[in-house]
């Protein structure tokens, strides 16, 4: 949320701009501070869903430089080692003082330097700090295959990854599930490579640097329990124009979800002594249980709070992968699969030999539910769904899925003033009057997608937002 001064410069029907650049090493030693006139129309770019998720472009006057050698050139300031913060701020027409709003954290890409009789500015580029682990910059991996291991910890493989790129400072959540299959990366990829693959364990996560230099990993916010970033209020003096669009062919209501298919080499029919199931496997000659270990089995019957013991190597529980006990199916012809786990001494239920769920979007008060819609059905399965190892797993993924392709249709395109502080999947509200597709004007909430902001005398913003609708579980 934007601190008043801010929200109240923002506001304002003229606008004197001005930058704050502070430059900064590899090492994030700070260089020195720029302060001045902003020359131009400077150019602004958020985008949630690129990998490098902030651009920029701006032209500075070269005055006002302090502690800086602002020649671009090897032993100087602005060069390929450099970090910059910049801050644009706007002067208040009451008080006379800028209000900064911090524009992010960025690489110097391709900057240019002008001097004439009549001019002296410094035109400068930047990419985020991502561009350091993508290729664009830097980021590409020693010329030898890469392996993360099956059964990884996700956080921790993270953390290593951007600590190739001599990256510390980060928020990285943990991850629900841990690294599913083997991953393995040719030579010529680069870090990033990792983080993708990484990333598409959870559909639900996102990765980003903010505005500060700081490496996210997180999840994606939904709206749910959000605070409002913008109402009427705001757009009244701010709104240029607005355009609804619906997106009908990403619209299905039956999900149908297929994970990567268990190959097993080790399987049994069970017999049932009290909450065990005992597996007979002869061919089976280890006397302890590997980790990774891959069982196939059937069940004569469901039991409470199961175990399974092989060759009687001792009892061990069958769990979810939240640490609840798995509950089968009644049929007693179901072939499931487990995998044992070192860390936590238990086997985890890994469900169907193929990962399988379906959800069915039933609510009859909805325009995209099957009573009124019919079934629109889509099958996914191959790609990154090979992530997809538990049946569990697949049902959540089909849930999100529902959540994507059954209700973020209807998209708004906003030219508007500039905001300098608004960002990505935050959400807000507007009135979106009956001419724009709908019978009657209608107070809807939209979380921001895409920011480009293009500043100047006649500067405006383009915001790309999908329409707010609750999870699908809620």
């Amino acid at each position: 949320m934007p601190t008043q001064d801010e929200y109240n410069v923002g506001l304002q029907q003229s606008r004197e701009l001005y930058a704050k650049v502070r430059l900064i090493n590899l090492d994030w030693q700070e260089l020195g501070e720029w302060e001045t006139a902003v020359i131009g129309s400077p150019t602004f770019t958020v985008n949630a869903t690129s990998s490098i998720r902030r651009t920029c472009s701006i032209s500075l006057a070269a005055t006002d430089i302090k502690g800086i050698n602002h020649a671009v050139g090897y032993g100087s300031d602005i060069w390929l080692d450099t970090y910059f913060n910049i801050s644009i701020g706007i002067k208040n027409i009451f008080t006379d003082e800028i209000v900064y709003t911090n524009m992010g954290m960025y690489m110097v890409d391709n900057p240019t330097k002008v001097y004439s009789a009549t001019d002296n500015s410094f035109t400068i580029k930047g990419v985020d700090l991502m561009a350091s682990m993508t290729g664009l910059r830097n980021g590409c991996l020693e010329g030898f295959e890469y392996v993360i291991p099956q059964g990884t910890n996700v956080r921790n493989a993270i953390i290593g990854a951007i600590g190739l790129a001599g990256f510390v400072d980060y928020i990285v959540s943990e991850c629900q599930y841990s690294v599913p299959n083997e991953i393995k990366l040719d030579v010529g990829s680069t870090i990033y490579n990792i983080l993708e693959k990484l990333l598409e364990i959870d559909p639900n996560m996102q990765m980003y640097f903010d505005v500060d230099g700081v490496f996210h990993y997180e999840p994606i916010p939904t709206g749910k329990d959000e605070e409002i970033t913008l109402d009427d209020n705001y757009w009244n003096r701010t709104l240029i124009s607005m355009n609804t669009s619906y997106d009908f062919e990403s619209v299905k209501n039956v999900i149908e979800v297929i994970g990567k298919t268990h190959e097993v080499k080790w399987y049994a029919d069970a017999t049932i002594s009290g909450s065990t199931y005992n597996l007979n496997m002869p061919a089976y000659t280890s006397n302890y249980y590997r980790n990774n270990l891959k069982i196939g089995f059937t069940a004569p019957t469901r039991v409470t709070n199961p175990y399974v013991s092989i060759n009687s190597l001792g009892a061990k529980p069958l769990k979810n992968s939240d640490g609840s006990f798995a509950v089968l199916a009644d049929e007693t012809s179901k072939y499931y699969v487990a995998r044992y786990q070192e860390e936590g001494d238990f086997f985890l239920f890994l469900g169907a030999v193929c990962p399988h769920a379906e959800v069915r979007y039933e609510n009859a008060e909805s325009p995209f539910g099957i009573p009124k819609l019919g079934e629109v059905r889509i099958v996914l399965s191959g790609g990154e769904y090979e992530n997809i190892f538990t049946d569990a797993q697949a049902m959540k993924r089909a849930e999100w899925e529902l959540y994507n392709r059954c209700k973020l249709t209807d998209s708004i395109n906003i030219t508007c003033v500039p905001i300098l502080w608004l960002d990505v999947n935050t959400l807000f509200e507007i009135t979106v009057p009956a001419t724009n597709g709908r019978t009657e004007d209608e107070v809807c909430q939209y979380i921001v997608k895409s920011i480009n902001t293009t500043f100047g005398v006649d500067g405006t913003q383009t915001i790309e937002a999908s329409r707010y609708y609750p999870f699908y579980e809620d």
